[in-house]
């Protein structure tokens, strides 16, 4: 049986990410405009590195993700950039090294999601900053996937977090929080836009003590 890396890695190989209209995050705009190295841990097809790069072109930005193709198409885009073909709970780089890291919709996809946590904790320098988003599921929320034999929002998902305090707890004693917010999940049907019931968006910023 296949573990969870695999089984992402395999699927992000042949899932292309939308990535129009994707925005930096409100969150954590000011705090790029002061900061000089960024990483982004499970990058996928580069949304977001994408609007970074757009928007403040001069910022040194690292992109980590499971997918050779992923990471070989970001290369490719930006070959002065540097993009890693690794596992995001062991990067291998520099310890203390980022003033933002930067992890969206992918702690959800390992089997431990406290082994990530303590790599965003290694990398990021003191009194830096990392932004993370993640899935809330209530109790009777369906969707069209399934892994392990339970609904998932994505087939990749390992888990799904029951509330904020569950997700926020994670970076408890680590990390100050500085905001979170939590929204519903949407997706375009058609000409439409759609709620998912029972599923929702949570998003956190915190700094490292």
């Amino acid at each position: 049986m296949k573990n969870a890396l695999e089984k992402n890695k395999e699927y992000s190989d042949q899932y292309i990410q939308r990535i129009e209209k994707i925005e930096i995050p409100g969150l954590i705009k000011e705090i790029i405009k002061k900061t000089d190295k960024i990483v982004d841990l499970g990058c996928g097809d580069g949304g977001l590195i994408i609007a970074l790069k757009k928007e403040f072109p001069d910022k040194e930005i690292i992109g980590v993700d499971i997918s050779p193709r992923r990471i070989n198409t970001l290369k490719n885009k930006y070959p002065k950039d540097k993009f890693l073909c690794e596992d995001v709970c062991n990067t291998k780089l520099k310890e203390n090294s980022f003033n933002l890291v930067i992890s969206t919709q992918v702690i959800e996809h390992v089997e431990d999601d406290k082994k990530l946590v303590n790599e965003m904790l290694r990398l990021c320098k003191k009194n830096g900053y990392i932004y993370v988003t993640s899935v809330i599921k209530k109790p009777w929320a369906i969707y069209k996937y399934k892994n392990k034999g339970k609904f998932v929002l994505d087939p990749t998902h390992e888990k799904e977090y029951k509330n904020a305090k569950e997700f926020l707890d994670l970076f408890r004693g680590y990390f100050k929080l500085i905001k979170y917010e939590v929204y519903s999940v949407r997706r375009k049907f058609l000409f439409f836009e759609i709620k998912i019931p029972g599923y929702y968006i949570i998003e956190g910023l915190w700094q490292k003590k």
